[in-house]
Parts: structure tokens; C-alpha cells; sequence
């Protein structure tokens, strides 16, 4: 009880704080919409970067090009390679002959991609060419079951279905967001970092010694109210989202049990980094630089996979982040091992910066 007590007006500090409120809520929202923003405007112009072949026998091919907005069209695939070869735009897809088929079927159907270069920026329409299969697929069961009876429809149907659809490509519209949030939170873990050594400086915390409190507790009570604050703030960020701005989100709950554990890795990142660096400045330094360079590593590793142009380490090195694992593990709905290694690497961080309760308090 005394443990809750003590978290309980630990968290009612934190929560106070304006600083945190803005780093932790409003921060997050107005950086995602700016995200979005930007990405909706690339839209735009993206037409003029891709070009489709459409061998498709039925209608649907021609359905989801005139949904993706694409100007180059090709019947014959000799010419649109050809094309491509000369640079006259920078990626090429191919709809299968049984596109439409596949989808009366309940499939999903394949589309081809050719490349001149791996890597090339075009991630945002093949998200959206995802997106949209996706749709064509639940319109066509939806019908297909008379729940709906036309595809206008569907947007007004609150319904849960299943169809054969492979795991393991998250929309654009979701993984900004997130990737978003998961680099705040672990950045966050800078204010943490400062706000124990305020405590230590002000000698707060080697005041608490004089108390019946031991050391265990009350850094069990600032660590647990931390998590406890983090976790209702970010979470309350994407209900923001999904509710008010409507961005979707899948895998809500796995989501939410990544924020958790990103919390721990923050907080625990925050605690060792204290403890090793006596100085807030330096410290909130280190923070910021490790949270970048974490990000950028994992960004490089993800981009990298399957191009040649960028080191096979840094795909390697991409899997020693905590948001390669996270990503990972919300995008695919898995729990093993994803959440364990995530759990592990909280502890080492926590580990590796522990030092006795007294003496950290003590120590000038």
C-alpha cells in the first residue's frame, strides 16, 4: 500500500507537468499530422513516378488503378519495360490476368513490382496499393454474403471479417504514427533522465533516506508512476488519433502492449543514463544522440532489406534496436519473442546503470 501511495503521488506530478503533457500528448498528434500532410501532398505528384500494367480479364484491375490516381498505363508489358529502361519513370506494377478472379475467390492476388533500383522512395503507393486490395477483398465478401449490396456501402457497415490476406506489410497511414510515437517515447527518456538528477541535486533524494521508505521503493515508486504516465499519455495520443482524426490503426491491443514495454526501455535508458552521467546537460545529450542513432539504424536496416546498395550490416544491426522488435511485433500480431527481447533489453539498460540507492543519492 505504501509502494501505491508513494506511485500515486508520483504520477500526480508527472501529470502536472506541462512539459511532460506537451512532450508526451500534443507533441506526438501535431507531429503525426504533419507527417500525414506531407504525405498526402507527395500523393500528388506520385503518379507521375509509377506506372501500372493492367493484364487484368476483368474489371477490378482497372478499379484499382483509377483508385490509386495513375496516369502511365500499359497493355503491353515489353513497351513498359522498355520504358522503365529508360528512365521514364522509376518503378513499374504489374495486375495479374486473374486479378479479379482471385478477389471473387477470396484471394489476394499478387501484383508484381520492377525496379531499375532497390530502394527507390515509392513505399507510400505501395502501401496505398495494399490498402486497397485490402478493400476490394472486403467489398467482394461483403457483397458476396449480401451484408452490402454495393460498394458505397461498405463505410457505413461497422462489421469484423476474415479473408485470406498475408500478414506483414503495415499501411503508411499506420507505421508513420507509430514509428513516430515509439522515437518519442524512447527521446522522452531524456526528461527522465533530468528530472532524477534534479531530484539528486536538490537533494530530494537523499532526503527520502532519512524516511521509513527504503532505497528499492522509492525508485520502484518513480519508475512504476513513470511508466504509469507514459503509457496512459502516449495511449491516449492514438485514441486521439483513431477517434478525432481517424488515422486506423491495427492491432490495437498489441499496440498498446508495445507502448508498455517501449515505456520500460525508455525509463530504463533514462535511469542508466543518469547514473552514469552526473550532469543533466550531458546526459540529456547522450539520450538524444543514442535515440536517433537507435532510429536511424533501424530505419536503415528496414529500407535495406533486399537492396544492394546499402550495407548488409546495418540489416544487422537494425535487429539490436528495440524498434526494430516493437515495429515487429505490432505489425505481425506476435508475441514471441518480440516481447521478451523487448523485456530484456529494459532490463539490461536497468541493469547496467545500477548502482546502490544511497549512493546515487549521496554522491556529488
Amino acid at each position: 500500500m505504501k509502494l501505491l501511495r508513494m506511485v500515486g503521488v508520483n504520477s500526480k506530478k508527472y501529470f502536472k507537468d506541462i512539459k511532460n503533457l506537451v512532450m508526451m500528448f500534443f507533441l506526438p498528434i501535431i507531429c503525426v499530422m504533419l507527417v500525414n500532410f506531407m504525405m498526402d501532398n507527395s500523393k500528388s505528384g506520385l503518379d507521375t513516378k509509377v506506372a501500372v500494367i493492367n493484364n487484368d480479364r476483368g474489371s477490378l484491375g482497372g478499379e484499382l488503378i483509377s483508385e490509386l490516381g495513375v496516369n502511365n498505363i500499359y497493355n503491353d508489358r515489353e513497351k513498359a519495360i522498355k520504358d522503365l529502361k529508360n528512365n521514364d519513370f522509376i518503378d513499374l506494377y504489374e495486375i495479374p490476368e486473374s486479378f479479379t478472379e482471385d478477389i471473387n475467390k477470396n484471394v489476394k492476388p499478387e501484383i508484381n513490382a520492377y525496379k531499375i533500383e532497390e530502394g527507390n522512395n515509392t513505399s507510400v503507393f505501395e502501401a496505398n496499393i495494399e490498402e486497397r486490395i485490402n478493400d476490394l477483398l472486403k467489398a467482394e465478401i461483403l457483397m458476396e454474403n449480401k451484408i452490402i449490396s454495393n460498394k458505397a456501402e461498405i463505410d457505413r457497415n461497422v462489421l469484423g471479417i476474415q479473408y485470406n490476406v498475408k500478414q506483414g506489410l503495415m499501411t503508411a497511414g499506420s507505421f508513420f504514427p507509430i514509428m513516430l510515437i515509439l522515437f518519442f517515447l524512447v527521446t522522452f527518456s531524456s526528461n527522465i533522465s533530468t528530472d532524477l538528477l534534479s531530484l539528486k541535486k536538490a537533494k530530494i533524494l537523499e532526503r527520502f533516506l532519512s524516511t521509513s521508505n527504503r532505497g528499492y521503493e522509492i525508485m520502484g515508486s518513480i519508475y512504476l508512476s513513470m511508466l504509469l504516465v507514459q503509457t496512459t499519455m502516449y495511449t491516449t495520443s492514438f485514441v486521439i488519433m483513431n477517434v478525432v482524426f481517424k488515422y486506423k490503426f491495427e492491432n490495437f491491443g498489441m499496440l498498446i502492449l508495445n507502448i508498455i514495454l517501449m515505456s520500460a526501455i525508455s525509463i530504463s535508458l533514462g535511469v542508466m543514463i543518469s547514473r552514469i552521467f552526473q550532469d543533466p546537460g550531458v546526459a540529456s545529450v547522450v539520450i538524444t544522440l543514442l535515440s536517433i542513432l537507435l532510429y536511424f539504424v533501424y530505419l536503415g536496416g528496414m529500407m535495406g532489406e533486399g537492396s544492394a546498395n546499402v550495407p548488409g550490416i546495418l540489416v544487422t544491426l537494425s535487429k539490436l534496436t528495440p524498434f526494430y522488435w516493437a515495429m515487429e511485433s505490432i505489425e505481425k500480431s506476435i508475441i514471441f519473442p518480440n516481447v521478451f527481447i523487448l523485456i530484456l533489453m529494459a532490463l539490461v539498460f536497468f541493469s547496467a546503470g545500477s548502482i546502490k540507492y544511497s549512493s546515487f543519492a549521496k554522491k556529488v
